[in-house]
């Protein structure tokens, strides 16, 4: 979530002709330095890729949306109108939240080389974790008296996750992480783009769509067409999809756009349609939010929700230097900012259904809500992603002063 940053344009790069070299008979003479002013305005000319940052920062802001279901009871309400395709229409598209991070890390890591420093970049997440479970301990030995006097009981809840209610995450993406440079190798060996292609796809149709296509309408009696043994690694279909996008951006014109776009209003609309009907259906359940195959991050049509939006984003470009530092740092704080949105979930989420104790009217209003947590946890995210790094480059600074002073004491003695 907290990946590298994606601004650094590799392709479709300008090359500007100086012109041919001055000559002096049969003496080859160079062209005479650029001037500062040249040098600049090229520069400025540079676009900044900023949309893997407005990527990571929509899928940050559709954690909090979606988790508005979560602790306002709108998975428990009855579906009983046509007045609930909305809510669950919105909630679908909050839903690619996770799978956005997911295909971002693929288009962002699809470099990375098994090295030490590679691998030392953990460091951070595991801080940033650790920081924010401490933060989510102290709130919930405050607010719902918890215990957490037994050091077993913390480590054990350390290791498991669970302090920081949302760190699941965290736990995926370690384990993603550490295997990264060697799913680049096996993407990298397949040398040409028809076989990554044809590897992409198997990838998508035997995690992805093996894990909930089926054929049928009657949900007691579907055929499974596709085998299903491989299809708890749907999250690789996500990254690869990333690091096929990142070798082979698609053009970017208003043809493709639109054909993305259409593309995720199809799909919408498929979901929420089945959704709804599902879900009204489900007498015996209450007629409660209700999807049999498709209540998942690994199913085929969440990985094309997610697949059509990150087509439409991923290559926005700005040249205005605030608009990037402002992208830049709002979406490196994505995982700090992601951790700590429990916080104030938990915090305010309790007042808000007090002050709207029908379930639905708290969907209606649900943006009071949202935008209050999202604001409250992205300020929070910032604070503890910049105190990182601040902190990181006053340890590395003492590192190299200390390493002078030995190497200036050997050389003394």
């Amino acid at each position: 979530m907290d990946n590298e940053q994606s601004g650094v344009l590799e392709r479709n790069q300008v090359i500007y002709d100086t012109g041919p070299p001055l000559t002096r008979g049969n003496v080859i003479q160079p062209r005479p330095a650029e001037n500062e002013t040249l040098r600049k305005s090229r520069k400025k000319k540079k676009p900044y890729y900023a949309g893997i940052d407005i990527v990571k920062i929509l899928a940050v802001f559709m954690v909090v949306c979606i988790h508005t279901y979560l602790h306002d009871g709108m998975y428990y309400d009855s579906i009983t109108g046509t007045k609930y395709i909305l809510p669950v229409m919105f909630r679908w598209i909050s839903y690619t939240c996770v799978p956005l991070f997911m295909i971002s890390t693929g288009y962002l890591m699809k470099n990375k080389k098994f090295t030490a420093k590679y691998y030392l970049k953990l460091v951070k997440i595991v801080v940033i974790y650790f920081v924010v479970s401490v933060i989510c301990m102290k709130f919930k030995q405050k607010t719902y008296n918890m215990d957490f006097s037994d050091p077993w009981t913390v480590m054990k809840g350390f290791f498991e996750f669970s302090h920081a209610t949302y760190a699941w995450y965290v736990n995926y993406y370690i384990s993603l992480f550490i295997f990264i440079p060697f799913l680049n190798i096996t993407f990298k060996a397949l040398e040409t783009k028809n076989k990554r292609m044809i590897f992409v796809f198997l990838v998508v149709v035997f995690t992805v769509f093996a894990r909930s296509l089926f054929l049928g309408f009657d949900s007691t009696n579907q055929i499974r067409p596709l085998p299903n043994y491989m299809s708890s690694g749907w999250y690789l279909a996500y990254y690869f999809t990333g690091a096929y996008i990142r070798e082979y951006p698609p053009k970017r014109n208003l043809r493709n756009k639109l054909l993305m776009l259409s593309g995720l209003v199809i799909v919408t609309c498929f979901i929420t349609w089945s959704t709804y009907k599902q879900s009204v259906a489900n007498i015996e359940g209450k007629q409660i939010f209700t999807s049999y195959h498709f209540n998942d991050y690994g199913s085929y049509p969440v990985y094309l929700m997610t697949l059509f939006i990150f087509l439409l984003l991923f290559d926005i470009t700005t040249r205005n230097k605030w608009v990037k530092l402002i992208l830049r740092q709002v979406g490196s704080a994505t995982l700090a900012t992601y951790l700590i949105s429990y916080v104030f979930d938990a915090k305010y989420y309790v007042a808000f259904n007090q002050k709207y104790p029908v379930i639905y009217d708290r969907w209606l209003h649900s943006m009071e809500i949202i935008g209050k947590n999202f604001f409250y946890s992205l300020l929070c995210g910032l604070i503890i992603h910049n105190l990182y790094n601040i902190c990181s480059v006053l340890i590395k600074k003492s590192i190299i002063r200390l390493r002078a002073y030995l190497m200036e004491t050997d050389i003394n003695e």
